[in-house]
């Protein structure tokens, strides 16, 4: 199936007032707290430090965060930050990258050649395995209740993942080139990065069409609250964190940056999260001001719009 070339935004995004772009900085750059400058209008501060292998983080309605620690040979974690406390909420996962939310459930994604799909109960403390599955890293639900995950390799799939274990895993889409960061939306259409092509596709009842192309390692890939599409993608060391925003005509409307070094982790109502890594390899996280609101950029933020 060749995917179909249309102009930013497709029909899932119609009626958004922009997609955003977020770029992030090559992963292995070392930036000091005490070092840190904010770009023009950016205002920050560390929530937490000292977390080795953060990854990927969601936002609980309290607002706590939940986190994972994507440590390899059992030594991974899911953690809450709550009010400046780390606390421990299962453990003895190997890479546990992919993490959701979803009332007192949370699921997680071990990125390895033989990784697990894990529901973990917060309130019984109890864990299942749905699937194990060839490097799973995102995840999200479907509108019918079942999780999409995607399968990160040079062969990639995405797939469908039944909670009540009655069927096997089902192929949705397969003989994708490493796609990664997934999102689906409540229409049933499916958007994630196909990172090894540089593009951010979008699925839905047998259907794939091209959101966006040309980029450089797309990664992960979120719905703001706004609606607006957030997409994380590499940039040569050195360069600061960007986010371009596509208007609905296709066309970059402006841009917005952020303190060099960072990279998106999640994004919330009014914050958004980002994670650095110091001098000695730590890792700490920071949260910032929500830099679109309304369905438009910032004034304070944006450049050119």
């Amino acid at each position: 199936m060749t995917p179909e070339k249309r102009e930013v935004p497709v029909r899932f995004l119609c009626g958004l007032a922009a997609a955003v772009i977020a770029v992030s900085a090559a992963g292995s750059e070392s930036v000091a707290p005490v070092e840190v400058v904010a770009e023009a209008g950016w205002k920050y501060r560390v929530v937490t430090q000292n977390l080795p292998g953060i990854d990927n983080l969601v936002m609980a309605p309290d607002g706590s965060l939940y986190a994972t620690q994507e440590l390899p040979n059992g030594a991974g974690k899911v953690i809450k930050l709550r009010r400046g406390e780390v606390t421990i909420v299962a453990s003895g996962f190997s890479r546990p990258d992919g993490l959701l939310l979803r009332g007192k459930f949370l699921f997680i994604t071990e990125e390895i050649p033989e990784g697990r799909v894990l529901e973990f109960d917060l309130a019984s403390k109890k864990q299942r395995v749905l699937a194990t599955l060839h490097n799973p890293e995102g995840i999200d639900t479907l509108p019918d209740g079942d999780l999409v995950v995607s399968e990160d390799s040079i062969n990639g799939r995405l797939l469908r993942v039944r909670r009540d274990g009655a069927k096997a895993v089902e192929v949705i889409l397969g003989g994708l080139n490493r796609p990664e960061g997934l999102v689906a939306r409540p229409d049933g259409a499916v958007i994630f990065a196909e990172t090894a092509t540089g593009r951010v596709l979008s699925y839905k009842s047998g259907e794939v069409n091209v959101v966006v192309d040309d980029l450089d390692e797309p990664d992960q890939v979120e719905i703001a609250p706004d609606g607006s599409l957030w997409i994380e993608r590499s940039v040569r060391l050195g360069l600061p964190q960007t986010w371009d925003i596509i208007g609905a005509n296709g066309v970059l409307a402006g841009r917005l940056q952020m303190p060099r070094g960072r990279k998106l982790a999640s994004l919330g109502p009014r914050w958004l999260y980002a994670i650095a890594t110091d001098d000695d390899g730590l890792q700490h996280l920071e949260r910032y001001p929500h830099p679109v609101t309304a369905g438009r950029a910032s004034d304070a933020l944006c450049e050119q719009c």
